[in-house]
């Protein structure tokens, strides 16, 4: 059951990125929620994407069936599409710009109570949103991804053994 929620996670936490987005867009939906019904509301969709995170990234880490079943027999023709996506996830290996949109999103929340911020908070979780679809183009076509293949594995040089010395 866990391999199968973690292979639906990404598209499951897109779901629930857009229902806060939802929240956050449409300030009707505070006032019609009582403030105890909404802390609630969140607190189960904040244990949702915990969840959900945890399934995500246990299903990361071994071989999926259903990733496999998945993937189109041209997966080198459909990985040039995606070459924007590859790139934006090779974006955020460095550190310092990884923290800094890090920093973006956590200062566009503090927006909130404004009536423009609200718009601004809600593009900062759509851009989330997007990088987890990111994540799953990355995770499904890694093997044909330009810049995992010019520093991967396959492409190192095997080492010269050690020649063996007789003891005669």
């Amino acid at each position: 059951m866990n391999r199968l929620v973690g292979h639906y996670a990404p598209w499951l936490l897109t779901a629930v990125l857009g229902l806060l987005i939802l929240i956050t867009v449409v300030p009707q939906v505070t006032e019609v929620l009582r403030w105890r019904v909404l802390i609630l509301v969140l607190l189960l969709v904040f244990a949702a994407a915990v969840y959900l995170a945890v399934t995500l990234f246990a299903h990361g880490r071994r071989l999926c069936e259903h990733c496999i079943r998945a993937l189109p027999l041209d997966a080198s023709t459909v990985a040039q599409r995606y070459r924007v996506r590859f790139r934006t996830a090779h974006l955020f290996e460095r550190r310092p710009l990884a923290f800094g949109y890090l920093g973006v999103v956590i200062a566009s929340s503090l927006l909130y109570d404004h009536p423009v911020g609200r718009y601004v908070w809600a593009a900062a979780q759509a851009t989330l949103a997007y990088l987890l679809v990111v994540y799953v183009t990355h995770q499904r076509l890694q093997p044909w991804c330009p810049q995992c293949r010019a520093g991967g594995e396959e492409l190192t040089a095997p080492s010269a053994p050690n020649p063996v010395t007789s003891q005669v």
